[in-house]
């Protein structure tokens, strides 16, 4: 906010850009506080639930036919509450998509279908100062607002404990928390400049770069369990292995004494288990795994990958302007 209140203080290319569209900045400043204001509020009713539950004396696994009813609802009003925040992480997933499509289009393509860029660049700015202005300003703008929202959000889920703990590598959790979301704009935003420049059309360049930015988020999250190597167990089936808690399972099955693969659902239908492994010449079985402590490398990982696509969309953007420059 006080960016937006301190315009004045700003100079060239990047005082007009505040300036041209500070409604739609203090509009979308607006949503991000109301945001922040609901995630606290459903923080904040998260412990009043908690704390008029405990009043009762009962317990989710109070075995009291009297603690049903309560432990009941108790629940029911928790699971409300973590669906609304899981849908908050999944708007903040989806938020830089749509920060690069307001960069692609009323930022830039517009500008060039109304010939005003040619205005800016005779009167106020150079070419490269006009583009980094429109880099620079939603940039710092939006790493911060997302920062905060992301910040606010994992704080809130952690207020509802039991019986819904924060679940790391969710993709409502993962791709809403840490380092990605703020990385995820800068990439986003550097791809809209770069489909404005090269499309010129509003409409064209907003919808490619929804696509774009749609499509790498989602390839990241297919390939997120590959970005750092797993941790595998091996365990004799039947024996009691326990599974390791809060993991995120990439794959799981068997290995024959041949050292081929077998799915894990191998013998799901048999009647006697230890003879349908004997029958498929099972030695042992194996878990492929992310342990909690894989979250910050996973984040890293991640995030450098986003880092070095936004720097790679804003060198081309650069390039095109130069051509279109001449």
């Amino acid at each position: 906010m006080s960016t937006l209140t301190n315009v004045r203080t700003l100079r060239g290319p990047y005082r007009v850009l505040l300036r041209v569209h500070r409604r739609a900045l203090w509009a979308a400043g607006a949503v991000a506080a109301a945001a922040v204001v609901g995630m606290i509020a459903m923080a904040l009713l998260a412990d009043w639930l908690i704390g008029d539950f405990a009043d009762i004396g009962c317990t989710l696994g109070s075995s009291a036919e009297a603690c049903f009813q309560p432990a009941r609802d108790y629940s029911d009003r928790m699971l409300d509450l973590d669906r609304m925040l899981t849908y908050m992480g999944l708007a903040l997933i989806a938020l830089p998509a749509a920060v690069g499509a307001f960069v692609a289009g009323p930022m830039v393509a517009r500008e060039w279908e109304s010939n005003s860029v040619k205005l800016s660049w005779t009167q106020s700015s150079s070419p490269s100062a006009w583009l980094t202005a429109r880099l620079a300003v939603p940039a710092a703008l939006v790493v911060c607002g997302i920062t905060v929202l992301s910040a606010v959000l994992s704080w809130s889920r952690g207020r509802l404990g039991d019986p819904y703990p924060i679940i790391w590598h969710e993709v409502s959790v993962f791709g809403a928390s840490g380092t990605v979301p703020a990385a995820g704009a800068l990439m986003s935003l550097a791809i809209g400049a770069l489909a404005g420049l090269a499309l010129r059309r509003t409409v064209p360049a907003m919808t490619v770069s929804l696509f774009v930015s749609g499509l790498v988020t989602v390839v990241l999250g297919l390939l997120r369990d590959s970005l750092w190597p797993v941790t595998r167990d091996t365990f004799v089936p039947g024996s009691g292995y326990v599974w390791p808690d809060r993991v995120a399972v990439v794959e799981w099955g068997y290995i024959t004494s041949g050292g081929d693969r077998l799915p894990a659902d191998i013998c799901t239908n048999a009647l006697d288990l230890d003879v349908c492994r004997s029958e498929h010449s099972v030695a042992h079985g194996y878990l492929e795994y992310h342990p909690a402590s894989h979250y910050w490398p996973l984040q890293l990982v991640e995030t450098g990958i986003l880092l070095a696509l936004a720097a790679l969309a804003v060198f081309a953007a650069f390039r095109v302007l130069r051509r279109l420059h001449g």
